[in-house]
């Protein structure tokens, strides 16, 4: 879903990008309006072609099924518990709470400090983070998993204000080996 977002992101910037462009190129009497007009029967071609009715119906079919899609990825919340929120202190003076997506900013900056890492992903649940680090090749398994489980041991969430979070780690190689010059 996060890939569709972007996609459908970035096709609307561009087009929003383009018309913005063609206006100011018109506005400078750079270029006349007939691009208005060349848009306008492109429009009119691609929407009311001239094929026949029964591959118009399932060229319409698809392109709703790509729209609702497309849509779909839009409203779909993001994964990983990034907008999950975690209660930290209750008092009477008010609540205090943290985001998911701070948790995972946190993780990662503690992890990133270990020599031999070369990416960390996170995903928060309630009561358990599932940690994902990829290491180089030259780096040691071991050494890297007794650091990154002291660093984010009972302490650690102790100072996020998350006492009884779980920690899932999972240690990966890197799928390309760095180059060596």
């Amino acid at each position: 879903m996060t890939a569709l977002r972007r996609a459908t992101q970035l096709v609307g910037i561009g087009v929003i990008a383009t018309v913005g462009v063609f206006l100011i190129l018109e506005a400078t009497e750079i270029i006349s309006g007939e691009w208005r007009r060349d848009l306008g029967d492109l429009l009119d071609t691609a929407l009311f072609p001239t094929w026949g009715l029964w591959l118009s119906g399932v060229v319409g079919a698809a392109l709703a099924v790509v729209g609702v899609a497309m849509i779909a990825a839009q409203l779909a919340p993001p994964k990983k518990g990034l907008n999950t929120v975690h209660e930290v202190n209750s008092a009477h003076d008010g609540d205090t709470s943290i985001r998911g997506r701070a948790a995972i900013g946190a993780v990662r900056h503690e992890l990133s400090g270990i020599d031999g890492i070369v990416d960390v992903d996170a995903r928060i649940g309630r009561k358990t983070t599932h940690v994902t680090i990829e290491i180089d090749d030259r780096a040691n398994l071991t050494d890297i998993e007794n650091q990154a489980r002291a660093r984010l041991g009972h302490e650690f969430w102790i100072n996020l204000g998350l006492a009884d979070f779980g920690v899932n780690l999972l240690v990966v190689h890197h799928p390309k080996p760095p180059r060596v010059r």
